[in-house]
């Protein structure tokens, strides 16, 4: 399967109209181009000129007739963008604007700035890599967040009801399906990007520059995200990779159960390969991921016990 049309077509002149209105009432749209790895959104960089100024800007479009956005995600990412603004530790995009209804938009969509950088899923010293993301979602979860400014965790629905015909370890993803139908560990709650993994990190000159999608941030506990970044390492570099960022990361309440939930609600088909594809890791085959997710199931259902 080939990336899905509606994530590569450039947005309609009336979108682009409404990005360039919400800078200014004369502003234009200089250049517009598609933003690698992107799957559940259309993700556009957009240079705007208003007067002698060049914003340099991202649009996120939810325009996938077979994904829609769930109820509420361009709110929730608007005030998460608004509560990072003046994170001091944290490099977050810029809230612009957002049209969650399509009410001028094609879609429902959301504006805002562009970070300098780009995700490294390929990077040359894996050591200092892993390094990097173990601090800066240290960074994430040590940003206080008032209570009543984003919702509290929870699992995405299991994309599996019975182990899939891949696994060689039916054992282990029964262990899952459990962990998914159990109610979830009560743990310590803070700031959750829910979404943190290589590619949602920016890099410039060695350094992290961004973290960008904030679409699905919440109350949450810590070992979602490192649940979540560890599963994302060891489709790219295999489990090991995986076990060593947790464990330079430290300890956190109940990683294992999560480690389970987080590929539950992921479904892994063969034609899903083209995102990691689009993201320049063509050397990922479906083979290869069901080979490392199967490892990476099995070792978290021999710690939960």
């Amino acid at each position: 399967m080939q990336i899905p049309a509606e994530l590569a077509e450039r947005p309609p002149q009336s979108t682009l109209a409404w990005a360039a209105h919400a800078v200014g009432p004369t502003a234009r749209v200089l250049r517009v181009r598609r933003l690698r790895n992107a799957w559940a959104a259309a993700m556009h960089a957009i240079d705007i000129a208003d007067g002698n100024a060049t914003h340099r800007l991202v649009l996120r479009r939810w325009a996938r007739t077979d994904f829609g956005p769930d109820t509420g995600v361009v709110q929730n990412e608007r005030a998460a963008l608004v509560l990072l603004a003046d994170a001091r530790s944290i490099t977050a995009p810029r809230f612009v604007a957002a049209d969650p209804d399509a009410s001028a938009a094609d879609v429902p969509a959301l504006l805002m700035t562009r970070l300098p950088g780009r995700h490294r899923l390929a990077p040359a010293d894996v050591d200092r890599w892993l390094d990097d993301l173990v601090a800066t979602l240290h960074a994430i979860h040590e940003q206080p967040l008032p209570s009543s400014v984003l919702g509290e965790y929870r699992p995405w629905t299991s994309d599996y009801e019975e182990p899939p015909e891949w696994t060689r370890d039916p054992g282990a993803w029964q262990a899952l399906l459990d962990a998914a139908r159990e109610p979830v560990p009560a743990t310590a709650l803070g700031l959750c990007h829910r979404d943190f993994w290589p590619g949602n990190v920016l890099w410039q000159r060695n350094r992290v520059s961004g973290i960008v999608d904030w679409t699905h941030a919440c109350r949450g506990p810590a070992a979602v995200d490192v649940a979540h970044c560890g599963a994302n390492i060891a489709w790219l570099f295999g489990v090991d990779a995986a076990d060593e960022f947790a464990r330079r990361y430290g300890s956190v309440e109940e990683l294992p159960r999560f480690q389970l939930l987080e590929v539950a609600g992921w479904g892994l088909e063969p034609a899903d390969v083209w995102r990691w594809h689009d993201a320049r890791r063509a050397d990922l085959t479906f083979a290869l991921m069901t080979e490392r997710v199967d490892e990476f199931v099995g070792r978290a259902a021999r710690r939960v016990g």
